[in-house]
This record gives structure tokens, sequence and C-alpha cells, in this order.
């Protein structure tokens, strides 16, 4: 029996399509792809997870149209393929498709190319799969869907059968055996034609694949096609002579993945997986996934855990939103490895730096990657922890959002007020700790609450506008894993906060 390897962090999950944007066509060879992952290699990347498709092929795939299925790279600016340019404009999108096009032309395959390379650096190299991707599907015309998905929708196949309001109705019906045959055939094709460590089954790309209130029964339907998936890994791994390991991006939450059709721990404890990776969907990094609480769920299994980080920081749903910045993806981080994930898993996070918010840069972004291999080097960093929500819900799940946090003092009795709680990870020692709110104007001024951490009152610091307020707050009252925030002001007091975080200084 073969030994499972162990996975190493970060773990990075990469669309092609960056690469594509990043060069011009005319440089395509495969060195070039060498060069992007020599890149990643170099900023400490562990796990390399290149992603395959979206509704189409990003490779020369036999079994799937390819994304540049009907373009003509000496064509006019006409072509129907053209005509979703908008976004990334009309330039970008041609020279993607023409660099796409031309190193396919050339014999390169782009993902066999990546994981040899990655495997020639000491990098674990995966394929990912995007199960459900529906970008684009608001527009009929898009070029971006596929042929079956258009025939899916033209027979009213789709998962919202009983309403279009939304691109979540408009995603493939799993429960369908031509979607899962579809998929299936995909899957195979690259387990067949490219030597991996591991094939990851992105079921957060989109995350609804059932129609409301047939989740549990889809959830039988996709552990049975996932028992598929784990024999062709098996088969594979045997003729490749080393182990293909299978990993599943689900719901942050055990039991809304389970609600959503994705029962991760019971496929651990079939042994159908080797890697779990909870993670929010796109809205917003969560600062608060439960990965204590997948540890003890998988306690028996040796199943490998990953706490996924996005690139987007919303504290407020529908709200104004940011890329993270340094200082907030060190301090999800620490919270996730602290509270039991073996692995960081990073998602949207390209290397073109002017991508990312201020203050990455490369340099700064090879040091925080190679500090997410250790959680006590990552711990030395300054950090910045923060309140979020849980982007990704089960239909008929309540919404939880701990922001915006109103009081009003209507409906209870004095003294009131509004609570948080901050995943921090291990207590830090000797370091400064600033407490932010972020209220909203017209409510009480921050000088007239009074506000407590761990239960012990904390010192204004300075007040920016009206809005912002800062708060020292002494190290020796922090706490291992969490910190409590009380907000209370007297009577009228209202107010309203928008944004909650603190900082940990670098040792």
């Amino acid at each position: 029996m073969m030994t499972k390897p162990h996975i190493a962090g970060p773990i990075f999950n990469q669309d092609s399509t960056d690469f594509f944007y990043s060069n011009r066509a005319k440089d395509m060879s495969g060195e070039l792809v060498d060069d992007y992952i020599d890149q990643l290699a170099d900023a400490g990347i562990g796990t390399y997870f290149s992603c395959t498709n979206a509704m189409k092929a990003n490779h020369a795939s036999k079994v799937w149209e390819t994304d540049w299925h009907g373009y003509d790279p000496k064509g006019t600016d006409d072509q129907a393929i053209l005509s979703c340019a908008v976004e990334n404009g009309l330039a970008n999108t041609r020279n993607r498709l023409d660099g796409a096009k031309r190193l396919a032309d050339m014999g390169v395959h782009y993902h066999q190319r990546v994981l040899a390379r990655c495997r020639e650096r000491g990098v674990g190299a995966w394929v990912s799969v995007r199960l459900n991707d529906v970008h684009a599907c608001m527009d009929e015309e898009s070029p971006n869907l596929s042929t079956f998905y258009k025939e899916q929708r033209a027979n009213g196949q789709l998962r919202g059968s009983n309403r279009d309001a939304f691109w979540i109705d408009r995603a493939l019906d799993w429960e369908r055996p031509e979607v899962q045959e579809h998929f299936f055939k995909f899957v195979e094709e690259l387990l067949e034609t490219i030597d991996m460590d591991g094939v990851e089954l992105d079921w957060m790309r989109f995350g609804f694949h059932f129609r409301p209130g047939r989740e549990l029964e889809g959830g039988r339907i996709i552990t049975t096609w996932m028992r598929r998936v784990r024999v062709a890994c098996d088969e594979a791994a045997k003729r490749l002579s080393h182990p293909v390991l299978l990993g599943v991006r689900v719901p942050s939450r055990p039991e809304s993945a389970r609600r959503m059709g994705f029962d991760a721990v019971a496929w651990a404890r079939e042994a159908l997986v080797d890697l779990i990776v909870p993670t929010p969907f796109w809205a917003t990094t969560d600062f608060d996934m439960p990965m204590t609480e997948w540890r003890r769920l998988l306690d028996g299994t040796d199943v490998q855990l990953a706490g996924g980080l996005e690139v987007r920081y919303q504290p407020v749903p529908n709200g104004p939103a940011m890329m993270m910045t340094p200082e907030l993806a060190t301090g999800a981080a620490c919270a996730l490895m602290a509270g039991g994930a073996d692995q960081v898993y990073l998602f949207n996070y390209f290397p073109r730096t002017s991508y990312m918010s201020e203050g990455w840069g490369a340099e700064v972004m090879n040091r925080i990657f190679r500090a997410m291999r250790d959680v006590a080097e990552l711990e030395q960093l300054a950090r910045r922890h923060a309140v979020t929500y849980h982007d990704v819900r089960a239909p008929g799940e309540p919404r939880d959002n701990a922001l915006p946090a109103t009081d009003h003092q209507r409906d209870m009795p004095l003294p009131s007020g509004c609570a948080f709680r901050l995943q921090t990870g291990s207590k830090p020692k000797g370091r400064s700790i600033r407490l932010l709110l972020e209220f909203e104007p017209g409510g009480i001024a921050p000088s007239e609450l009074k506000v407590y951490v761990n239960s012990v009152p904390c010192a204004l610091r300075a007040v920016s506008g009206h809005s912002v307020a800062t708060y020292d707050v002494p190290c020796e009252l922090m706490q291992e894993e969490a910190q409590v925030v009380d907000v209370v002001g007297g009577e009228p007091a209202a107010y309203t906060i928008v944004r909650v975080e603190m900082s940990v200084s670098a040792a």
C-alpha cells in the first residue's frame, strides 16, 4: 500500500487566466510557464493547485470545449467570442485567448508543464476542477457559456427551475445524470493525461448544485459520484506508481456544508478524501471559521485540513469591500492554524501584485507566504484580526452576520450594548495591541461609550473624524484563541458599528 504523503503549505490555488493576462501572447513558451511557477516557488508556496476550467477547459481538452473554441486570432473584433470583453477590455481578452491558443498550438499542455515544473522545484503538484462555475451566466449570449450549459438552459434544466432572479438560479442541477457524466469525463481525462499529486473537487465554484430543498438527497448523489472519482484516482495512482490524492473545497461550517450536499465529514470517514478545505465563497475572508470543530469531527481519520483565505475583505454584507492587506491575511492565517488547520489555503491571491491591495509587493508577499509554513513564524509578524461573516449558507439558514451591530436600547433593559468575538489564535506576549471600532455617522460620540476587552475597560486612544475610534488594549488582557469586545453606552446611546479590528504589532 502506498504511503500517503503530507501536503505542504501554504496551498496556492491559481486560475491560469492570470498567467495569460499577465504575459504577452507573442512571448508564450514552455519556459515562460516555468518562470511563472518559479516565482511562486521562490515565494515559499508548498503546494500548487492549477485550476483547469470554468464552464470550458482552459487547456487543450479532448472532451470539453476550450476557452478559445470558435476564436480566430486573425479575425476581426466583432467575433462572437469577444462580445464579453467589456470587463477586462478587448485587448486584454484577445491577448488571453491568443496566448492560450498559441501555447496549445505549440504542443505545450499548460497544466502538464505547470505540474512538471512544480515537481522540479519541490512544490506539490495538483489540479483543481470547478464543478459548477457560472461566471457570466446572467448574460445569455456570453461566449463564456459552454454548449453543454446552453443546452441545459434551453431545456429548462437548470437549478432554479421555479425562478430566475440571480446567478445561483442559473447553476447546473447536479441531480441530472448528464451533468454528473459531463464533469466525470473531464476529471477522468485529467487523471489519464496529467501526472499529478492530487485532484481537488471545487464544490465552492459556485456552491449551489441542487434545487432548494433537494440538497440532502443531492448530497447522496454527490457521495456516489465521488466514489467513482476515488476509484479513478486509485487507478491513476497504480499507473503513475505514486499516490494521487483527492481534495475538496466546501463551505466554512460543517453543518452548512452537509445541508448543501457536501458531507465532507462522512467523506473523510469513508476514506474518500485526503484533504478538506473549509472556505468562504467569495465576498469576504471568513475570520471566524470553526477549525476547532472541523478538527474534532475529523478525529480518527487521516484527512488533512486546510483553512481557505479569500482575497476580499468585507465586514458588512453588501457593504464596502477591499482587498486583503498583508496584516489581515496574516491575522486570518494565524487564527486558522492555531485552530487546528494543517495548512493555509490561498484563493485568488494573484502574484501580479497590482491586483492586490497596497502594501503587498513581491518582497512582502514572499515573506508572508514563507511564514505561512510555520504558525510560530507567522505569529512573529504584524497582524490584524477582524469581524466578518459567513458568506455562504444553505437555503433557509438564517443570516448570522455580526455587523452592522446596532444598539437602539428599544427592547431590552439597561445596560445593553454590542458584543463581538474575534478569533486571534495564540496569546501574544509583549506586543502592542490596538482595537479599532468604526461607527456609522450620526450616533453617539465614541467618547460616550464604554469599551471592554475580556471584561476589562480599555482607554480610548483617538477618534478619526466622528466614526473611527481606536483603543489601547493591554497585552496581558489577551486570552488564548479569542477575545471578546463589549461596547456599552448610557441612556440614550443609539449607535451602529460597521467595522471591528484588532491589530497586534510584530515581535
